[in-house]
Parts: structure tokens; C-alpha cells; sequence
């Protein structure tokens, strides 16, 4: 397996959510688990997780008359910690009103009727998105990874455990990656998620001899990409594939379009606000 000889270009794109369910809630579910761990580990927090259950492997998705909707992952911990994965392909602009939305009705939902508050398991959410959650940062280096929970802001001590969530910026990643030339990476606990990264936007990365490293280095990732290569081979499995990527590209490009149209009518107004009030200054200065 590990002489296994993979074509990167036919690999379908996991930053597509219905590639990234189908690998992660229909292949083995190590996959799941290492990922989960490598994202916990590179910020530090001591989690370890050995077993889990997913709650929706189902793929299909719920009609929405105005809304693209997401392909998410839900599970479940062995200690009742709940986790909610998704992938933004679109809408970033929105994102963390949609994670915060999300977080709100999983936690919600996760509360047993006649069951304390005080005894709810917490609910961990995670979004991979393609682009910065702030848009300010779009124009600059944003983080890859930035983890937000409920702190009290005099001592920066955690206020509840119950959120917390993690925002992974792909597009800063593929972007820091093919400048550097490579990942600069030790045997340290970060270094299974900058792998795992690697192998999520494996589209955008152009030296594929790095994900053929991680393969050769790490028997998770090995195990995910020839997972992928069979699953892309798979004609009824790629034409559902090519359908969700079409969705995706037709949502984005039609709110592209609509952003794009308020944006010249307001500078229009603005445009006849200014030349009216020039016009009035003339007349009042006769």
C-alpha cells in the first residue's frame, strides 16, 4: 500500500462538502478520528479522542428555497461531547453568524427534555472555510487556525466549556504553503494537522510531492487519499460529486452577481446625492 500510485489531478476536492462527508462518515472511521485529533492537538488542547459515532452519515441534503444548504458532519464523543463539522465553499462573508447559528440550534437540539443545564455536554463546532472569517483579512495574512470560546475579558479566564469553536481558513494555508515552497513541519503535535490540511486542499497545493510525503510519513493520511482516489474513481459517486461542485459554483457566481449589481446602484445614488447637493451649492452661491 504504501507503493500505492495515486493521480492527485482526479482526486476529488475535499474542500467540496459533499467529497469531505463522503470520505469522512463513509471510509474507515480512523479518519475521523485522526483529523478530530491533529485539529485539538495544534492548539493545544488535551482531548484525545478514541472512539466516536456519527450521528448523519446520510448525503442528502435538505431542499432550500434561497439558501445553499451545508453537508455537515455531526458525531459524537464517548464522554457526550457533541461535534459539528462543516465546509464553506461559500457565503464567508456570513460565517460566523452561520457557525454561532449552527453551534445555537446543535446545543439546542442536544439538550434532553427534562435534563439539566448544568449537566449538557458541551458542543464543539468546526468550520473549514475558503477564506478569512474576518474580511478585513483577506487583504492580508490571516490566521489558519483560530480557536474562539466564552472568555470573561477582565482575566481571560474561560467562562464555560459549552462552546467552542474552531474556524480553519484554507485558503491562507494553500496560500502559505505554495509561497514557502513546502511545509516546514517537526515531529511535533502540530504536525498531523499540517498534513491533514495539506490533503484537504490538496486542489490548491502545487508541489503534490508534499501530500506524497505526508502518505509516505503518516498511515491515516495514506489510508485517506487511497480512500479518495477509489471513491473519485466511482461513476455514480463522481456525478453526484460534479453536480454539489456545480450547485456550489452556480450559488457563489449568482451572489457574486447580486453583491456586485447593489454595489453599483449604491454608488450610483451616492454618485447623484453628490451631484445634486453640487448643483444646490451652485444655486446658492448666485
Amino acid at each position: 500500500m504504501k507503493n500505492l500510485k495515486i493521480d492527485y489531478y482526479q482526486l476529488m476536492d475535499l474542500r467540496i462538502d459533499y467529497a469531505f462527508k463522503l470520505l469522512f462518515t463513509k471510509g474507515d472511521p480512523r479518519l475521523l478520528v485522526s483529523l478530530l485529533n491533529a485539529i485539538f492537538a495544534n492548539k493545544k488542547i488535551r482531548r484525545v479522542i478514541k472512539s466516536l459515532s456519527v450521528k448523519n452519515p446520510y448525503l442528502e441534503k435538505e431542499s432550500s428555497k434561497d439558501k445553499l444548504s451545508i453537508l455537515d458532519i455531526r458525531a459524537e464523543l464517548d464522554d457526550g461531547t457533541a461535534i459539528l463539522i462543516e465546509m464553506h465553499m461559500y457565503g464567508i462573508g456570513e460565517l460566523k453568524a452561520k457557525t454561532i447559528r449552527s453551534w445555537a440550534r446543535f446545543f439546542a437540539e442536544e439538550l434532553e427534555v427534562g435534563e439539566s443545564y448544568a449537566g449538557q455536554p458541551p458542543v464543539i463546532s468546526i468550520a473549514f472555510a475558503d477564506g478569512a472569517v474576518e474580511l478585513a483579512e483577506k487583504k492580508g495574512n490571516g490566521k489558519i487556525h483560530r480557536l474562539c470560546m466564552i472568555m470573561d475579558l477582565e482575566d481571560s479566564t474561560v467562562f464555560s466549556n459549552a462552546m467552542e469553536l474552531h474556524y480553519i481558513d484554507m485558503k491562507a494555508f494553500a496560500k502559505a504553503v505554495n509561497e514557502a515552497g513546502g511545509i516546514n513541519i517537526n515531529d511535533t503535535e502540530e504536525a498531523m494537522f499540517v498534513k491533514w490540511l495539506s490533503v484537504i486542499t490538496q486542489k490548491e497545493i502545487i508541489d503534490k510531492t508534499i501530500i506524497e510525503n505526508a502518505c509516505k510519513d503518516e498511515e491515516d493520511i495514506l489510508m485517506a487519499v487511497s480512500t479518495l482516489a477509489k471513491q473519485s474513481e466511482d461513476k455514480y459517486t463522481r456525478q453526484a460529486y460534479q453536480r454539489r461542485q456545480d450547485e456550489i459554483y452556480f450559488y457563489n457566481k449568482s451572489k457574486f452577481e447580486a453583491e456586485h449589481t447593489q454595489r453599483v446602484l449604491e454608488q450610483a445614488l451616492a454618485d447623484k446625492d453628490a451631484l445634486i447637493a453640487k448643483l444646490q451649492a451652485e444655486l446658492n452661491s448666485r
